[in-house]
């Protein structure tokens, strides 16, 4: 398992406007996530979604000596924002509605906090 954020600190993460968190491995496997709304889509589509997102943060991966690491990725929809966050080698995602821009400053915030407190 990953030696990251412990994932019963997710529920840190659902702030005003959070509806979903959870922690996607390097292998786009969903190990824990805490939600107040269910993502509506099928077992099979949540899968490839989060296969999805881990396949992308992996290819940007190959950048980081030019370009620098990722801090985040925003994928806004027309009914919901999708963040990712690079944590170590797993992703946290999170799926939120309304303004996110207080709300990413206050995830980043929770992480580096529960990096510096190990």
């Amino acid at each position: 398992m990953s030696q990251n954020i412990q994932v019963n600190c997710l529920d840190d993460y659902l702030v005003a406007g959070v509806e979903f968190v959870g922690r996607v491995t390097k292998n786009g496997r969903l190990v824990d996530h805490r939600t107040k709304n269910s993502i509506s889509l099928s077992d099979e589509q949540k899968e490839m979604f989060f296969m999805s997102i881990s396949l992308y943060e992996s290819m940007q991966r190959d950048f980081d000596a030019s370009l620098g690491p990722v801090k985040y990725t925003i994928t806004e929809r027309e009914d919901c924002r999708i963040v990712s966050i690079p944590d170590g080698q797993d992703i946290i995602v999170l799926m939120m509605k309304g303004s996110f821009a207080s709300t990413i400053k206050k995830i980043k915030e929770a992480i580096n906090y529960m990096k510096s407190s190990k």
